[in-house]
């Protein structure tokens, strides 16, 4: 009898041991890597009249902000240095930035498999970004006759004008940091190359954020007559001039209110392992490049916001995964 309640006992207490073991809960991430990124993560900004003149309100000092009531206006595409348009004659200009991120990934448990699936990633994402958002180009260019004169050597009348080209050009520069999460789907992350997709955001607010504002003044007077007369860009810019006065100066103001971002975006990765030794540090090393295509809220002062077409791309990374 005694033999046989030490065998029951045993039995129950084998039986429950397992049951403690069969549902002993596992933690639902792991964390599993770390990676840092130098890139450029850059944006298509509108730069309409209405925007230049959002921009006046959201700065301390407004005054540094002209009146472009008469004034011409110029944008200059990043890639072909010639005018872009979108949708109803709106330009947009591409900006870039400088950025440095880290990074920390989770591997999550997978109760089908039985393990954590590492072809399966949560990212979390602590990123500095230097650079530009928006820029705006005005000149204007005004020519009037000062005097005219009888030439003595048969060339008829001889006019002396007056020309006054002014040009102003205005960028928004900010510093800022941000905090992002995505989540990865990886293809065989064993296999020397493995590519990866997910879908991701971030918010970022800005430390610094100041508007640079150039103010170029070229007066000049220059002479001609009837067969000689310049062109009106050549009066400003590249007229025969006799007597010439220009000034070049510089300001900057900052914004009011910190600048803010939120983005959401799709990664595209390609990873390289380093080394298939499996002993080897460098086998849980990778470099790695992503592009990140997607939408960007830009908040500029209280309440004024843009969508800009977002197009992030970290052109270095290392990572390593354990």
């Amino acid at each position: 009898m005694k033999i046989t309640l030490i065998l029951f006992s045993l039995l129950l207490c084998i039986g429950f041991a397992y049951a403690q073991d069969a549902n002993q809960k596992h933690p639902c991430f792991r964390t599993s890597s770390f990676s840092a990124s130098l890139g450029i993560p850059g944006a298509m900004t509108s730069n309409t009249n209405s925007d230049y003149y959002n921009l006046k309100g959201a700065v301390e000092d407004p005054s540094l902000f002209v009146d472009i009531t008469g004034y011409s206006k110029e944008d200059r595409d990043w890639s072909s240095n010639g005018m872009q348009y979108g949708p109803g004659g709106i330009s947009y200009m591409g900006t870039f930035s400088g950025s440095m991120a880290v990074n920390l990934g989770l591997t999550p448990y997978s109760k089908k498999l039985g393990k954590y699936n590492e072809n399966r990633e949560f990212r979390f994402s602590l990123t500095g970004n230097i650079g530009v958002r928006n820029t705006f180009n005005y000149y204007d260019n005004y020519t009037f006759v000062i005097d005219t004169f009888q030439s003595v050597n048969g060339n008829g009348t001889v006019y002396a004008d007056s020309s006054i080209f002014k040009n102003y050009y205005y960028e928004l520069n900010f510093t800022e940091v941000n905090f992002g999460m995505s989540y990865l789907f990886k293809t065989d992350i064993n296999r020397r190359v493995h590519f990866y997709t997910g879908a991701g955001f971030n918010y970022g607010i800005t430390l610094n954020s100041t508007v640079n504002v150039s103010e170029y003044i070229n007066r000049s007077v220059y002479y001609y007559n009837q067969y000689n007369k310049p062109t009106e860009e050549e009066s400003g810019l590249y007229g025969i001039v006799d007597n010439r006065v220009y000034s070049d100066k510089f300001y900057d103001t900052k914004l009011k209110n910190p600048m803010q971002f939120v983005r959401v975006y799709i990664p595209f990765g390609l990873s390289l392992r380093l080394s298939k030794k499996e002993a080897s540090f460098f086998s849980h090393a990778n470099l790695y490049t992503e592009f990140n295509p997607g939408i960007e809220f830009q908040i500029i002062g209280s309440g004024t916001s843009y969508v800009n077409p977002y197009f992030g791309f970290a052109f270095i990374g290392f990572n390593y995964h354990w």
